[in-house]
C-alpha cells in the first residue's frame, strides 16, 4: 500500500548497472570508492525486483496484505541517494538544480501519465461520492503530499477509509519525494559548513561522511521511538507518517556511510545476503504489515534489506546470480511503472465487479494488464524522458518536472471545481424531496414498503426518476449533531441533546446507544414535534448501555465505554429523570460484550443489557429495545465499492432490488429480543418489514438510499420510518 521511488540508472543501462562504475580492468581512484560497485547496484536492482513482486503478490492475490517490500524500497532509497550524494558533495560536485531535475523528472513523468489515465478512470467507473477527494488525493500524489491528506482526510471516524480510492499506494512515493527533496539540502548544507569551520587536523576529524552519520544516527533512533509511540496511539496515522517513516530509510543512509570503511568479512557476506533475502521474502506470510508498521516489526523487513546489501559478494555462494536472472531484472527494471499502475486497475475492478476482493482469475488479470501498461510506459514514457529530457542537462529537466507539475495540478484543481458544481447540481436537484414530510408525502421511502407488507402497492409519479439523498451528497446524510454524540474527547464527556417539543411536552423519552441510536435523530425530532414529546438521545461510538466490558473486537474502546456507562447510571440517578417516560436502546447487534465463565458472546450481551436495565430510576418506566437495522457492510470503503457503486449504475426504480442483499446475509441476530424477555416492562420494537422484503433487503426504497455507509441510515430514509417508529412507541407509551 505504497509506491516505490525510482532510483533505476539510464535504461540502456544493462541490468540497471550504474554506467558511470569502473569497467572491467581500470582501476578505482580513492574518490570513486563511495560509489557502489556494477555487482553491488546490480544487487540491490535485483533485490527491488524482488520485493516489488512481493508488493504486487500481496496486493493482488493476498488481499491488500503487507508484504514489507515498501519497506525495502525505503531503505534502498536512503542507501543509494545517500551513497551518491556524499561523494558526489565531498568531491564538490553536487549541482542542485541538476541534481532535482534528474531525480524528479525520472519520478514525475510516468507518475503523471498514471494519474491521468487513474481521474479518467475514476470518471467512469468510481461511485460519484468519490470524486472530490480522490481528486484531491490525485492533486496531493502529483506534489508528493499524499501521506498527510490520507492522515488528514480519511483516518476520521466514519470516513471512507484510504482503500476506497485509487491512488492510495502513492503515500509513500511522498514520503520518498520529501525525502528527495530535504536530502540533498541537508548533505550540500552540511558539507558546506564543514568547508568553512572545519580547518587542517580537524578537517579529519570532522569529515562529512562521520559528522552525517552521527547526525543520521540521532534522526535514526528519535524516529524508531517516535514510531513505537504514535503507532501504540494511533497505528493508522503512524503507518503513513514522513517522521515514523524515516527510521527506515536513514538505516539505508547509515548502512550506506559505514559501507565506506567497514565491511564484512568474505567467508561471512554470501550467509548474511541469502539471511537477508529470505527475511525479505518471508516477511508478508508471517505478519501483515498494516497492523505493525512502521514499529519494531518492520526490523524484520529492514534487516533484511541491509543484509543483503551488506552481504553483497561476487561469489558464486551468494545471492547474485539469482538476483541477476532475467525475469528479475524485467520487473526490476518496470518496477516502479508496474507498481504505480497495479494499485489502480486494482481498485477500479473491485468497484466495477462489485466485488470485496479479487479472484484469482481477476487477480490475474490485473496482473497481466499492469505489467503491459508498465512495459509501455517505461519503453515509451521512461526511456524517453531519460533521452531527450534527462540526458541533454538537469536544468532542463527541472524546468520540465515544474511546468508538468503545475499543470497537473492546475487540471487537477480545475477538475476539482468542476466536480463541486456538477455535485451542487446533483444534490439541489434531490433537495426538492430531500425536505419532503414523510406524514404527508406518499410512496417516499419506509412507505412503499409499508403499502407492501399491508398487502397493497404505492407508486407515486412526482417521485419517478429522483434519487434521494443525491450520490454525491450521501457521505453527509446524517442528523447526527454534537450535542448527542460522545466520542474522542478527554475525558469522556456523557451528552444528552433534546428533540421534539423542548418545552410544554407530553411525554419525556430518553434514547441511547451506540452510533445506530443517532442514525435516526432526525425521525426522532420529527416524532417529537407531531406528538408533543420530549426525546433526548445520548451516545457513544461503539458503545452502548451495558453492564458487561466490551468484547476483544473493541478491546481498545472498554475504558471509555466503561466511564461513558458509570455517567449514563448517575445521570439517570438524578431525581429529574424519575419522569421519564421511557428509555430507548438500540445499539449495533454486531457489537458485543466480553462473557464470563460457560457464556457465550451474545448470551454476555443479553445478560449485560438486562442488568444494566436493572439500574433504571424506576421499574415502572419502560425499556423500549429497537431491533438494529439490516447492515450491508463492515466499513464504509467496502460498501462504496459494492452498494453505492452499483446504485449509480442503475436508475432509482431499479437500484433496490438489483443492488439489494438476500435477508440472510444482512439480517444480525439481535440481543435486544431476548434480553426483553428476561425484563418484565421492556418491550421490542421490530421495524425489520421497513427495511426487507420477503428475501431481499433492497438497497433503494421508495426512491430513498438506504444506507449512507454500509451499516448507517441516512438521515433521509430514517426520516421516512418516523410515521411507523412513532405508532410503535406511542403504543407502548400510552
Amino acid at each position: 500500500m505504497s509506491a516505490i521511488s525510482d532510483l533505476r540508472t539510464p535504461p540502456t543501462s544493462p541490468a540497471g548497472i550504474d554506467p558511470n562504475s569502473p569497467k572491467s580492468g581500470q582501476t578505482r581512484s580513492p574518490q570513486a570508492s563511495s560509489r557502489p560497485s556494477a555487482g553491488h547496484i546490480s544487487e540491490i536492482h535485483g533485490l527491488r525486483g524482488i520485493a516489488l513482486a512481493l508488493v504486487v503478490a500481496f496486493h493482488l492475490f493476498g488481499n491488500g496484505r503487507v508484504s514489507g517490500g515498501i519497506d525495502v524500497f525505503l531503505v534502498v532509497s536512503g542507501f543509494l541517494a545517500t551513497r551518491s550524494l556524499v561523494g558526489k558533495a565531498e568531491r564538490g560536485r553536487v549541482r542542485l538544480g541538476e541534481h532535482y531535475g534528474r531525480t524528479f523528472a525520472r519520478l514525475a513523468a510516468p507518475a503523471l501519465i498514471v494519474l491521468a489515465a487513474t481521474a479518467a478512470l475514476m470518471v467512469a467507473f468510481i461511485p460519484q461520492t468519490l470524486w472530490t477527494q480522490t481528486t484531491r488525493e490525485i492533486i496531493a500524489s502529483a506534489t508528493y503530499t499524499l501521506n498527510w491528506e490520507l492522515i488528514a482526510s480519511q483516518l476520521s471516524y466514519g470516513a471512507a477509509g484510504p482503500s476506497s480510492t485509487p491512488v492510495q499506494h502513492f503515500w509513500s512515493l511522498a514520503v520518498q519525494g520529501q525525502f528527495f527533496l530535504l536530502w540533498p539540502l541537508v548533505v550540500v548544507g552540511l558539507a558546506l559548513a564543514l568547508r568553512a569551520v572545519a580547518r587542517g587536523p580537524l578537517c579529519d576529524r570532522l569529515s562529512l561522511a562521520r559528522v552525517l552519520f552521527v547526525l543520521t544516527a540521532a534522526a535514526f533512533t528519535i524516529s524508531f521511538v517516535y514510531a513505537i509511540k504514535v503507532s501504540g496511539a494511533d497505528q493508522a496515522a503512524a503507518y503513513f507518517n514522513s517522521l515514523t517513516r524515516f527510521w527506515e530509510i536513514a538505516a539505508g543512509a547509515l548502512a550506506a556511510l559505514a559501507l565506506r570503511r567497514l565491511s564484512l568479512p568474505e567467508q561471512i557476506k554470501p550467509y548474511a545476503a541469502w539471511t537477508g533475502l529470505a527475511l525479505v521474502v518471508t516477511c508478508g506470510f508471517v505478519m501483515d504489515g498494516a497492523d505493525r508498521f512502521p514499529g519494531p516489526a518492520a526490523l524484520w523487513p529492514v534487516a533484511g534489506a541491509l543484509l543483503v546489501m551488506v552481504g553483497s559478494t561476487p561469489s558464486p555462494r551468494g545471492p547474485r546470480r539469482l538476483l541477476e536472472t532475467r525475469p528479475l531484472r524485467f520487473v526490476a527494471d518496470i518496477s516502479y511503472e508496474l507498481y504505480l499502475w497495479h494499485w489502480p486497475l486494482l481498485i477500479v475492478w473491485l468497484y466495477y465487479a462489485g466485488d470485496e476482493r479479487l479472484t484469482l482469475v481477476s487477480a490475474a488479470g490485473v496482473l497481466v494488464v499492469s505489467t503491459l501498461l508498465a512495459w509501455a510506459t517505461n519503453r515509451l514514457v521512461t526511456r524517453q524522458v531519460q533521452t531527450y529530457v534527462i540526458r541533454p542537462g538537469g536544468p532542463r529537466a527541472l524546468v520540465a518536472t515544474l511546468v508538468s507539475l503545475v499543470v497537473a495540478v492546475g487540471a487537477g484543481w480545475s477538475g476539482l471545481v468542476a466536480i463541486d458544481h456538477s455535485e451542487d447540481r446533483a444534490i439541489a436537484a434531490a433537495a426538492r424531496l430531500a425536505t419532503a414530510d414523510p406524514y404527508t408525502t406518499e410512496c417516499l421511502g419506509a412507505a412503499t414498503l409499508a403499502a407492501s407488507a399491508a398487502g397493497g402497492s404505492c407508486r407515486n409519479p412526482d417521485l419517478r426518476g429522483e434519487l434521494i439523498p443525491a450520490v454525491a451528497a450521501i457521505g453527509t446524510d446524517d442528523d447526527n449533531r454534537a450535542p448527542c454524540w460522545s466520542f474522542e474527547e478527554r475525558p469522556v464527556r456523557f451528552n444528552a441533546c433534546p428533540n421534539g417539543a423542548v418545552e410544554g411536552y407530553e411525554k419525556r423519552l430518553l434514547m441511547v446507544g451506540d452510533s445506530h441510536a443517532v442514525a435516526p435523530v432526525g425521525a426522532l425530532d420529527l416524532i417529537g414535534d407531531q406528538r408533543n414529546w420530549r426525546i433526548d438521545v445520548a451516545a457513544r461510538a461503539a458503545c452502548h448501555w451495558n453492564a458487561r466490558p466490551l468484547g476483544r473486537n473493541i478491546a481498545d474502546n472498554r475504558p471509555a465505554c466503561a466511564e461513558w456507562n458509570r455517567q449514563l447510571e448517575a445521570y439517570l440517578r438524578a431525581p429529574e429523570q424519575k419522569d421519564l417516560d421511557a428509555i430507548i436502546v438500540t445499539h449495533s447487534a454486531r457489537k458485543m460484550t466480553q462473557p464470563l465463565a460457560g457464556e457465550t458472546p451474545y448470551e454476555s450481551t443479553v445478560n449485560g443489557l438486562v442488568e444494566a436495565w436493572s439500574q433504571r430510576p424506576s421499574k415502572k418506566i419502560p425499556v423500549i429495545a429497537l431491533v438494529d437495522n439490516p447492515m450491508f457492510e463492515p466499513d464504509s470503503a467496502a460498501y462504496l465499492r459494492t452498494t453505492l457503486g452499483c446504485i449509480q449504475r442503475h436508475s432509482p426504480e431499479t437500484a433496490g432490488e438489483a443492488c439489494g442483499r438476500p435477508r440472510t446475509d444482512v439480517l444480525f441476530e439481535d440481543p435486544h429480543r431476548d434480553a426483553v424477555a428476561l425484563d418484565p416492562n421492556a418491550h421490542l420494537v421490530d421495524l425489520t418489514h421497513l427495511f426487507c422484503e420477503d428475501r431481499v433487503c433492497p438497497a433503494v426504497i421508495g426512491n430513498v438510499i438506504v444506507y449512507r455507509d454500509g451499516n448507517h441510515l441516512t438521515a433521509r430514509y430514517a426520516r421516512t420510518l418516523a410515521p411507523y417508529l412513532g405508532q410503535e412507541l406511542a403504543r407502548i407509551v400510552a
